[in-house]
């Protein structure tokens, strides 16, 4: 549990220190807007598989033993999770997060249209969809606290972008992306967007999650019993043994 402590704490650093004042304007001033925004998100990527990573290797303490039905739940949410996440980095939104630096047609928002932080709803039902059937402490730990840090995102990213747009102007933004047509959500980008992360999402189920996790969730989700506790401690310690040096 100390290792996911540790790995937890880096992760919720590597997101409080840009939002120093001061840090995140000097970053983009030395690297460039594009290139920052590519670095830190593959930066926040890494250090969100540590503590996965980390939460799949901590002491298997069982909390309680998962139905069969609860394995279900990931495989209906994480293609809307998916989908969000993936049109909301594509779509421009100054009110949240986004890779791209288009120019924001309040008019026509995309995702923004309808949420007002899509990425972070995508993050909240991942981590939320997973912890019915994840009922040891150590997954169960990660995926409440991934659910709180969404939560609580949002409201930070409101504080911060009404402080650097300035109150007015957010709250103009807000009001007229609320305003936007339903059809928003049929914007190129967020199209685009929406179709990597369901593409991404075919990935994990077919594949990269058992490359990674060392569960095939097509397995437990028709019905075969997930691996006992320890057996997943011993997957991933064997697939990241070589490529992980902190463990």
């Amino acid at each position: 549990m100390l290792t996911l402590g540790g790995a937890a704490a880096l992760f919720l650093l590597a997101h409080l220190l840009p939002a120093a004042p001061g840090v995140r304007p000097r970053l983009v001033a030395l690297l460039g807007e594009r290139f920052y925004l590519a670095a830190y998100s593959a930066l926040s990527l890494a250090l969100l598989l540590f503590v996965a990573v980390a939460a799949i290797r901590a002491p298997a303490i069982l909390l309680w033993t998962a139905p069969a039905w609860t394995h279900v739940v990931p495989l209906a949410v994480m293609p809307f999770a998916f989908m969000l996440i993936g049109a909301g980095l594509a779509a421009p939104n100054p009110l949240s997060v986004s890779l791209s630096t288009a120019t924001f047609n309040p008019q026509a928002p995309g995702v923004a249209g309808v949420l007002r932080h899509p990425v972070l709803w995508g993050f909240g039902l991942w981590s939320a969809a997973h912890i019915p059937p994840n009922g040891v402490l150590g997954q169960a730990f990660f995926f409440a606290v991934m659910t709180a840090f969404a939560v609580a995102g949002g409201r930070r990213l409101d504080r911060k972008r009404r402080l650097t747009l300035g109150p007015e102007a957010w709250a103009a933004i807000d009001k007229a992306r609320r305003a936007s047509s339903p059809r928003c959500l049929f914007e190129k980008r967020t199209l685009l967007g929406a179709a990597i992360g369901f593409f991404l999402y075919a990935g994990f189920l077919a594949y990269w999650h058992e490359l990674l996790f060392g569960v095939d969730p097509m397995q437990i989700g028709s019905g075969g019993q997930p691996a006992a506790p320890p057996a997943h401690a011993s997957a991933l310690t064997a697939r990241f043994a070589v490529r992980t040096p902190f463990f």
